[in-house]
This record gives C-alpha cells, structure tokens and sequence, in this order.
C-alpha cells in the first residue's frame, strides 16, 4: 500500500506539567510535513525514517505526534526521501541567505536572527547584520549538516581574535542591551550559522 498523501494525527503538548492535562488535537498532517519532523530527529537514514513511521509516534519540539503505525515500502520510502535535499558539504557560505548566528560567549549561547541584526538604532546608518556577516564570510565556514526541521545549511567556523576584535564594536548597532553585552564580551570561540538555499 503507498503512502497516503495526508496522514491523520493526535498532537498534544509535551510541554504540560505532569499534573496538569494538556488537550490532544486531531490534525491531517501532509506527509511531507510529517517526513520533514521525523528527518528533524532523526536525519536522511531509510531504516529510522522507516521505524519511527512504523512506531507511530515522534516528540517534535514541544509537541507529540501519533498516528497510525506505517509500514512503508523501500521504494515508496525512497521516493519520498528524494523530495528532501541532501547535505552538501561543498556548499559556500552565502551571506543573503543567512537567518540566523549563533555565538557561543561566555555567558553561553546566544542568537541573533536575521530581524534582529536588521535593526537600526535611532540616528544610526548601520545595522549590526551587515557589518558581522563580512566577519563570518571571511572565516569561510564550513557546512556541517543540512536542517530538516529548520529548512536550512548549519555553517560553522571558529572566530579568532581579529574577527572577535571586528565584531566587538558593532555591539552598539544592535537594538538590545542585552545582546550588546554579550557581543562585547565575545572571546575566540565556535559560532555556527544557519543559511536558507536559493
């Protein structure tokens, strides 16, 4: 039997107390959405795509999704797969598809999305995106992996001192205090970026 083009679904929360009740919804998932959460926690494999659909259950972000158990055909498990990209490791680092930096400083991680970074402060011609992402592009970062669940390449380098000393000054074009303590502290450390294809 092929796989059906929409697949009925009971999602609840996984965020509720255990205490509390949390409701459970009845959905039509496409399978493409539903294949698209399960190579989120899993990644392109055939045999755990193929387990977790025959299990009939996945915990995506703060919600459980349930379902019918599947047992698909290798072809059929194929062909959807083929409507998923692939990593490529050779892909280059694009700054105009960048969404979001990750920084790891000293208090921890820390993000700033591409909104974020877009922002201009009151009397200010600059923005902090389009002055970090030349930093970043000059590391020439390396794509580690392709994001199902965010639809998109995870680049990772490493800033150095120079690119620390780059980025520093920029802190006060960002519109949060916060942030701009955190990206004045920063140190040499692993940063991570996720760009969107064309």
């Amino acid at each position: 039997m092929p796989l059906p083009a929409v697949i009925p679904c009971k999602v609840s929360s996984e965020s509720a107390g255990y205490v509390s009740m949390t409701a459970v919804a009845r959905v039509d998932v496409p399978v493409d959405n539903l294949a698209a959460k399960i190579l989120g926690a899993c990644g392109k494999d055939p045999a755990r795509v193929a387990a977790v659909l025959a299990r009939g259950t996945l915990v995506s972000g703060d919600s459980r999704f349930r379902w019918q158990p599947i047992e698909a055909s290798p072809g059929d498990l194929a062909a959807l797969l083929r409507r998923f990209p692939d990593h490529d490791p050779k892909s280059s680092f694009r700054a105009d598809g960048c969404l979001r930096v990750t920084f790891r400083g000293r208090r921890g991680e820390f993000e700033i999305n591409r909104e974020v970074g877009l922002q201009r402060r009151v009397l200010r011609r600059r923005n902090f995106w389009d002055g970090a992402l030349p930093v970043l592009e000059a590391l020439e970062p390396r794509c580690e992996r392709y994001s199902y669940s965010e639809e998109a390449d995870v680049f990772v380098a490493r800033l150095d001192r120079d690119a620390c000393d780059r980025l520093r000054p920029l802190a006060s074009l960002l519109p949060y205090t916060s942030l701009q303590r955190q990206v004045e502290a920063l140190a040499p450390s692993p940063v991570q970026a996720l760009v969107r294809r064309p």
